[in-house]
């Protein structure tokens, strides 16, 4: 974006970017008309054509003089937003007056605190006016894109220093006006211009120094000729003139908003005319106003890069113009910097690029038609740019594709045969571990079985210590369920206290029955039986029948918590055998607890094992 400040003095060019959301600047030019000999109106249309073609022929904003144009606030009463733009029509014909030639307006919402009431800021021109400054430019109009005023520039680029002040005015002295703006929370609330500005000054200078406006206009800005040894009481008497020129025009506003002071508000100053040494601090000391230099913005330098902080705006800001148009709801960024002499410039390109808090175009309806057809054909372009390299992409990799398919499938092939003949190895080498496990399996339930066993034996043994009861009976589930009520236990021989001694002679027949079974099928003897891993112990405890079950449940809480065990519980009466020795027990006073091994793990049989059967079939054939 190429924005264009064209004084009669100086024609200022700032080149712009905004590249996702951040605006940057890259060039910028200030032209000295007289010092480069741009005098004419032909010179100075080929240097801007030459420009343009430099640096890539980018869109133009132009900044409108705000001597052709006038900005105001109007307050309107409640309506429809289907009406807002008809009552602000009628109130640009009674601004603008009589004229032969169309007026081109553009208004924005603006807050107010009056109820009922509603506020806009309405900038408007005569589309004569306007098309003259673009003829002296002699631009296209599919570059121009964007045209707004001084005081809507000046407004856009104070937003962007990001300087909080409710109340502020501001300043901009050209060569041949001098343009006020005032801000009342951040908003323009009133606009003017006067026509004394630095050539004003200069041929002041020229008359009472007898010399020429050039070599006055070189004196002015070299020389302090308002304070010190080179001080010109006259001339100190002309800013004087032009200091209360800018009061009398600020005058009536503040008549009418009798609430605000000049004292309340900040004062900054832009444009070439406040480059004179010492007139800045003359003004604050003796012409009675309070101008500062252009706000550096919050760190404290002058930028040539700003980041984008849009919000969406608190309200909905409606902008209408006489030849129709959309909405806006965009706002400036509140830290954005201008450079030094630029901020004109600055403000019309942030207008331009959608930062504006207050955005205000004054383009004519066939140059915005003819930019947005340029913009239409940009984006063509784009897009057939994007299809065609996304076709070429895509042709490339399915040529790509088609070339290598051969050889992926070759490889593929290869390697589904190498992984089916490691899964069929793989399968066998399976098959043969679980085979020898299965073959194993037994003796490992019969060895965890001997372990548990012992284990066991043990637990009980150290259970009787200092407890009044004794053991009768200790058998392994299997055989206790599996024997009648008849067998003849160990424990008829009373000549050993060895508790090994108690232990059925059942158990050796068992294990013979075991060891002749399928290997495979070790479960399957736990079909339609009670008997778990684990053993059966029968106990005779004396005494009262409370006692005893005192003393069995001690037992029990002593036992469960040991690891050895999954569980020890009293056997049902109905599964009781009655296979002890009546000689050893006490009636009513014996107790059946069964004793649950906790590991089970060579019980079950493996997935994926075929029975012995099975295998020696399929190795027959």
């Amino acid at each position: 974006m190429l924005a264009l400040d064209a004084g009669s003095r100086r024609t200022k060019l700032l080149l712009v970017e905004s590249d996702f959301g951040r605006v940057r600047v890259i060039k910028e030019e200030m032209l000295d008309l007289h010092r480069e000999g741009l005098v004419s109106a032909e010179e100075l249309k080929a240097h801007l054509q030459a420009r343009l073609e430099d640096w890539g022929n980018p869109p133009l904003a132009l900044a409108l003089p705000q001597h052709l144009s006038i900005s105001q606030v109007l307050e309107l009463p409640q309506a429809p937003e289907s009406e807002v733009a008809k009552l602000i029509a009628e109130e640009t014909v009674k601004l603008g007056g009589v004229s032969e030639s169309k007026i081109i307006y553009d208004f924005v919402r603006t807050e107010t605190t009056v109820s009922g009431r509603q506020q806009f800021w309405v900038t408007l021109c005569r589309e004569e006016d306007i098309r003259e400054r673009i003829q002296q430019a002699e631009i296209e109009k599919e570059n121009l894109c964007e045209i707004t005023t001084v005081a809507n520039a000046l407004i856009a680029a104070y937003r962007a220093t990001g300087v909080s002040s409710q109340r502020v005015v501001l300043a901009e002295m050209g060569a041949q006006t001098t343009v006020l703006v005032v801000l009342l929370g951040g908003e323009g609330v009133f606009a003017t211009s006067f026509q004394m500005g630095g050539d004003f000054v200069s041929r002041a200078l020229a008359r009472l120094k007898g010399c020429s406006e050039e070599e006055a206009e070189r004196l002015k800005r070299t020389t302090n000729l308002l304070s010190g040894p080179d001080a010109l009481p006259e001339f100190c008497a002309v800013v004087d003139g032009w200091a209360s020129e800018l009061k009398r025009q600020l005058a009536q506003w503040f008549e009418h908003h009798s609430g605000e002071a000049p004292n309340q508000f900040k004062w900054f100053a832009s444009g070439g005319g406040f480059e004179q040494p010492g007139l800045l601090e003359y003004l604050r000391g003796k012409g009675g106003v309070d101008l500062r230099p252009w706000p550096a913005g919050e760190d404290g330098g002058q930028g040539s890069e700003v980041r984008d902080r849009r919000t969406e705006d608190t309200e909905q800001r409606t902008e209408v113009r006489s030849q129709g148009s959309g909405f806006r709801g965009q706002t400036a960024d509140d830290g954005a910097r201008p450079a030094k002499g630029f901020e004109v410039a600055f403000g019309t390109a942030l207008q331009a690029l959608g930062y504006s808090p207050q955005p205000v175009s004054l383009l004519p309806q066939d140059y915005r038609r003819a930019w947005q057809k340029r913009l239409n054909r940009q984006r063509l372009e784009l897009a057939s740019l994007a299809v065609l390299v996304f076709c070429a992409v895509l042709l490339s990799f399915e040529t790509w594709q088609q070339n290598s398919i051969f050889h992926r499938k070759e490889a593929l092939q290869n390697k589904i045969e190498a992984a089916r003949n490691a899964v069929q190895e793989n399968e066998a080498l399976s098959g043969e571990l679980m085979a020898e496990y299965a073959n194993l399996r037994p003796i490992f339930l019969r060895q965890q079985n001997t372990l548990d066993t012992l284990k066991a034996l043990s637990q009980l043994q150290q259970s009787r210590s200092n407890q009044n009861f004794w053991y009768v009976l200790v058998a392994d589930q299997q055989s206790y369920f599996s024997l009648s009520s008849g067998f003849s236990g160990t424990n008829r021989t009373a000549r050993t206290n060895n508790i090994s001694a108690i232990a059925p002679p059942s158990t050796a027949s068992a294990d013979a029955r075991y060891s002749r079974s399928d290997p495979s099928d070790l479960s399957a003897r736990q079909e339609g039986s009670p008997a778990k891993p684990g053993l059966i112990t029968e106990l005779c405890i004396p005494g009262d029948a409370e006692a005893a079950r005192a003393v069995l449940g001690q037992l029990v809480e002593h036992l469960k918590p040991r690891p050895l065990f999954a569980n020890v519980d009293q056997l049902p009466r109905d599964l009781r055998r009655d296979l002890a020795d009546p000689k050893v027990t006490i009636p009513d006073r014996d107790f059946v607890l069964a004793l649950d091994f906790a590991d089970t793990r060579f019980l079950q049989q493996p997935l994926g094992v075929k029975p012995a059967s099975m295998r020696t079939t399929r190795n027959r054939k």
